[in-house]
């Protein structure tokens, strides 16, 4: 890749990034959808489905799909196809908003589109993933994917006031039309982005559209036995558990505060996105300078700290402080997890490696349901499961210092 391109292809990488990441903070799964719902119903069951209807649609492609994409000579066009698959559905439910506002309604259209954008995600995995390793220079890995997440997290700072201003200013379902249609005029500035990226034709590069599916799952089978590699995503499934479950319960926890305003999510999302900014940033960073697993020695320990913090109170003061750590923690693992993946691999396989960690870390998504329905029950308090975080956030963290530096495989 010549320099001229090369600065082409980061630009627009990274606004890319800004754009995608400032539509997701406008309609976040962490502070406002988890308010919507509660506007709809106050079972902890269905936050819990939030991660896993958005987890199994996003697990189910992967794998299938690496194989397809795997040797193809430009994945442009592919990535462009998911990147629609992935964000068309939110128009859907921003029409349905201005006909209904009915949990019986609106909750099943607001999951079967939950569904659908996550297909769109899982089918973009693996080939952007490669995509995005074949046009960015290998020594700004780490550091662009941390910017493309830490500038839209600054962002986050100013529309954590705009959500709370909104959230405030308009009852329901309003509030939610309004930051919905922010939200995909952010994922359109976003696509348009993704468009502009230069890609170079790949040739001679090993193609699997002639393996058998048992060979293929055969040789993921054994991608995933490697002994430093099964390490890793057996460490990586153990950290992302107290992150998935902290995120899906923490605004619901938040919200159960007596006189807490109508704008707290807002408020809750400048400390997490804010504190993620920085995260992302010392991740990209520390990931490219100091190696890829460094950040994973660090993150764990961090939420170890906010899930423990946050089962001492759901005081909004506690509560931001434990959206901080967490979003701090977020952003490192965000900006590291695709350099250390593939560091894993050898560069024709990386949709492959991609689809195998994401794969079995994802099922921790089946986590949050199982606890809802536990709290639901009376069985739990929220304080406990904050608790059972920090436990394996800490087993996690204990792992990853304990793992050996990658060794990538000879292709």
């Amino acid at each position: 890749m010549d320099i001229s391109q090369s600065t082409w292809n980061v630009v627009w990488h990274m606004l890319d990034g800004v754009f995608f990441f400032a539509a997701v903070i406008c309609f976040s799964a962490e502070m406002v959808i988890p308010k919507m719902i509660a506007d709809l119903s106050d079972s902890a069951l269905l936050l819990g489905l939030v991660p896993l209807v958005a987890q199994v649609a996003w697990l189910l492609p992967q794998t299938f799909y690496a194989k397809r994409i795997e040797g193809l000579a430009y994945k442009k066009p592919t990535v462009l196809f998911c990147a629609f698959l992935q964000r068309a559905g939110w128009l859907v439910f921003l029409g349905s908003l201005y006909v209904w506002w009915d949990a019986r309604i609106t909750l099943p259209i607001f999951f079967a589109v939950i569904a659908v954008n996550s297909l769109g995600s899982g089918l973009i995995v693996p080939v952007w993933t490669d995509w995005y390793a074949k046009t960015v220079p290998e020594r700004m890995w780490g550091r662009l994917l941390g910017l493309r997440q830490a500038v839209p997290a600054v962002l986050g700072v100013g529309l954590g006031k705009l959500i709370e201003g909104v959230a405030q200013a308009h009852p329901a379902p309003g509030r939610y039309r309004i930051l919905l249609l922010l939200s995909i005029v952010f994922y359109a500035l976003s696509f348009l982005f993704v468009a502009l990226v230069k890609e170079e034709r790949h040739d001679g590069l090993p193609n699997q559209s002639k393996t058998s599916w048992k060979d293929y799952f055969r040789n993921l089978a054994l991608l995933a036995r490697r002994r430093d590699f099964g390490a890793f995503i057996a460490a990586a499934f153990l950290s992302l558990v107290p992150l998935t479950v902290m995120a899906t319960f923490l605004t619901k926890y938040g919200l159960s505060y007596p006189g807490v305003p109508a704008g707290i999510a807002g408020r809750f999302t400048i400390f997490y996105f804010g504190a993620m900014a920085v995260g992302a940033l010392l991740g990209g960073a520390i990931s490219d300078r100091h190696g890829v697993l460094t950040p994973f020695r660090i993150f764990p320990a961090l939420v170890t700290v906010g899930s423990a913090v946050a089962a001492l109170s759901a005081r909004p003061s506690v509560v931001s402080a434990a959206w901080s750590l967490l979003g701090f923690a977020l952003g490192m693992r965000m900006a590291a997890m695709m350099p250390a993946v593939f560091s894993y691999a050898e560069p024709h396989r990386r949709p492959s490696y991609a689809a195998v960690v994401f794969t079995v870390v994802g099922v921790g998504a089946f986590v949050p349901p199982l606890l809802g329905i536990a709290k639901d029950a009376n069985v739990v308090a929220f304080p406990h499961l904050f608790l059972l975080s920090a436990a394996l956030a800490a087993v996690s963290w204990l792992m990853f210092l304990n793992l050996p530096t990658p060794q990538r495989p000879s292709a």
